[in-house]
């Protein structure tokens, strides 16, 4: 490489005009050329200018992904969820090499962070991630084998199941409740066919006497992730079960399931289940609340005279649904709540001022303890600049709070303010999984012996 002269031309290869370049670079992934094909040199990074950011849920050159997560201080600043973050986003890319390379560099063991990085192969129908999970976690930890199984089934890959069910790697998985639990998660996921696949075993089993009932469940995801066709065929061919046909008042849940569903059709499903007899209820809107065209969906359930209460405000709150929360408090009058709690857990501070200025409670304590453990300064700093420091209470059990987050940033905030620390700050930090945040206490003069003896 010694030998190589210097590129004068200002293009990539020196002997290649850019177009064919161009052309080479249509054949690589984004990923690569962001990685691996950027940094050959100045113009290869100024001839694609826009491949600047890497997914890590697509594929990555294991070279790439190891020279920057095994580098040294890589994960310093990475809380635990933002470690199981990085799992499931590698698992969700299919690479088996950088999997490995991702259980290394945040210290966790596939075990103890199945869950995260089983999400992300399920999600995905990565079989080779998905295969290398199952082979390390499945005879210690059969929980987190069903949930994957059953977040298999929600995501549709059957190819993924078929492999479970032929390795016998899931404990239960040819028992009746894990067969019921995957079957209603395909279901609600939008896969009626996968959800009957999964339950073909157990129809003319005599054994199976649950059946019935679990009919009435399977018939609530299928509200939820089906179309109406799909659950009109469920009903119409499989009964209401045992559950609903002893009580006529529990097909409310069919009908909120059909509410809040993300199919285009969720309210011909509404309408189709009254005409069957379903009760309408207030519970409807809440979960209609949730969703992204909620404004929508709350004004057709109010037209046909559904109750409207502060359960739909918490709802809209919890997700951070500004449009929908001004429409629900314009027409709901204020009462004491935890809306604002569940959008200050959010990070929605949106919603937190549109609740505040509509006059609805901002209880300042508790969402300020609720902001900080989720690491939401910007939340913190309007409840301190809008209501107060006495009312925040910039106290050690705040403080304390903060650090569970592991945000050295909010810690810091709170340390310009006065805030004082107390016993459990460094316990907090350590629990956070954040090696940053507890290098700061420990570099701020946090005393080691206040540590409760946990060092």
């Amino acid at each position: 490489m010694a030998n190589v002269a210097p590129d004068v031309t200002g293009r990539v290869f020196p002997r290649l005009p850019p177009e064919l370049t161009q052309l080479i670079a249509r054949y690589l992934h984004p990923n690569e050329i962001a990685t691996s094909f950027r940094p050959i040199n100045k113009a290869a990074a100024a001839q694609f200018p826009a491949h600047t950011v890497i997914r890590l849920s697509q594929p990555v050159p294991p070279h790439a992904f190891a020279a920057h997560w095994l580098a040294p201080g890589a994960t310093r600043g990475l809380n635990l969820c933002r470690r199981k973050l990085l799992l499931r986003l590698t698992a969700a890319s299919g690479v088996v090499a950088n999997l490995e390379i991702a259980f290394q560099a945040t210290g966790l063991l596939p075990l103890h962070a199945a869950r995260a990085a089983f999400k992300g192969a399920t999600q995905a129908g990565s079989l080779e991630c998905f295969r290398f999970l199952a082979e390390r976690v499945a005879e210690f930890h059969p929980g987190a084998m069903g949930d994957a199984v059953c977040s298999a089934a929600h995501a549709g890959h059957k190819h993924l199941l078929e492999w479970a069910r032929s390795a016998r790697c899931s404990q239960g998985w040819y028992c009746a409740f894990p067969r019921f639990a995957a079957a209603r998660e395909a279901a609600s996921g939008g896969h009626p066919e996968l959800a009957d696949w999964i339950l073909q075993p157990l129809r003319d089993d005599p054994a199976v006497d649950s059946f019935h009932v679990e009919q009435s469940w399977l018939i609530v995801s299928t509200a939820e992730g089906c179309d109406l066709a799909a659950l009109q065929h469920r009903i119409q061919t499989g009964g209401w079960g045992r559950l609903f046909e002893n009580d006529e008042a529990r097909k409310v849940l069919v009908v909120r399931a059909a509410a809040g569903s993300p199919t285009p059709d969720w309210a011909a499903k509404v309408e189709w289940l009254e005409a069957q007899g379903c009760p309408r209820s207030s519970s409807a809107t809440p979960e209609a609340a949730k969703r992204p065209d909620a404004l929508a969906r709350l004004t057709w359930l109010q037209n046909r005279e559904s109750f409207v209460g502060a359960d739909a405000v918490e709802a809209a709150a919890r997700a951070g649904n500004v449009a929908a929360l001004q429409y629900l408090l314009a027409v709901v009058p204020a009462e004491q709540s935890r809306a604002s709690i569940k959008a200050a857990k959010g990070g929605h501070l949106a919603a937190l001022q549109v609740l505040h200025a509509a006059g609805w409670e901002v209880r300042p304590r508790d969402a300020a303890l609720t902001a900080v453990r989720a690491g939401h300064l910007h939340v913190l700093a309007w409840l301190v600049e809008a209501l107060g420091a006495e009312a925040v209470q910039l106290d050690d059990a705040l403080f304390a709070a903060a650090a569970e987050s592991g945000s050295v940033e909010l810690l810091a905030w709170l340390r310009e303010r006065g805030c004082p620390w107390g016993a459990l700050v460094l316990a907090g930090a350590a629990q956070s999984g954040c090696e940053e945040a507890v290098e700061w206490l420990l570099e701020q003069g946090y005393p080691r012996e206040v540590s409760c003896g946990w060092m």
